[in-house]
């Protein structure tokens, strides 16, 4: 049976809100408002017409509809709408962009799942916040990840500090 978490929006930023901080779901994340900070989500973040967001993204997948000023890293598949803008560099094993977007930064694209992970690991190292994005999972409430991001993370704990 399908996790619940993969299928229904347990978290919004509505619209007329602003939110600041670093910011990790367990779930889908649905942005209408703004972001500013850092935002970690196990499952699909998807960012509305209106939602504004300044801050690195990492996920399972997610949906631009606004604007994001930040690197993405999405482990699945990135899905970019007419009308979206997204500022900075792109990871995603599949990329659909609609007539009508922006996208300004380096763009890994692999068109395949496997190795995804590995790939994605190698992308955030050369581009992004390695720590904040590749260790371990603020809001997990059991002790083990989930396999598809444990070896990630047991990579991640091998980082020195300061790097």
């Amino acid at each position: 049976m399908a996790d619940l978490r993969d299928a229904l929006v347990n978290s919004i930023i509505g619209a007329g809100s602003a939110v600041a901080g670093d910011i990790d779901v367990d779930g889908i994340l649905r942005i209408d408002g703004d972001l500013r900070g850092s935002l970690r989500v196990t499952g699909k973040v998807i960012i509305g017409a209106a939602g504004r967001v300044e801050a690195p993204i990492r996920a399972k997948s997610a949906i631009i509809g606004g604007r994001v000023k930040g690197d993405i890293y999405v482990s699945e598949r990135l899905r970019v709408l007419s009308g979206g803008v997204v500022i900075g560099n792109v990871f995603a094993p599949f990329l659909e962009a609609e007539e009508g977007t922006v996208v300004d930064g380096d763009l890994a694209v692999t068109g395949r799942l496997e190795g995804a992970e590995a790939e994605l690991c190698a992308f955030v190292r050369a581009h992004g916040d390695v720590r904040r994005f590749l260790g371990p999972f603020r809001g997990r409430e059991s002790s083990e990840p989930p396999s598809s991001t444990a070896r990630v993370e047991a990579e991640a704990a091998t980082i020195p500090e300061g790097y």
